[in-house]
């Protein structure tokens, strides 16, 4: 049996940007012309400028694992 903080290890792998200012966590889908694409973890779609991604006041990243 998977326990709570395994779990959230998981979401924090699978979606490895956090927007600080809301506290959800995204996944990169895709990007074009200067935008990209996030996923949040209920499905959300959200569309973003690729360099507001580079704000770290703004957006937390998972370190891969490994």
């Amino acid at each position: 049996m998977t326990t709570l903080t395994e779990l959230a290890q998981h979401i924090a792998q699978l979606y490895p940007l956090r927007d600080k200012k809301v506290g959800k966590r995204y996944r990169v889908v895709g990007e074009l012309a200067g935008m990209t694409e996030l996923e949040e973890v209920s499905g959300e779609p959200r569309y973003i400028s690729t360099l507001a991604l580079r704000d770290r006041q703004n957006w937390d990243f998972m370190q891969p694992m490994g």
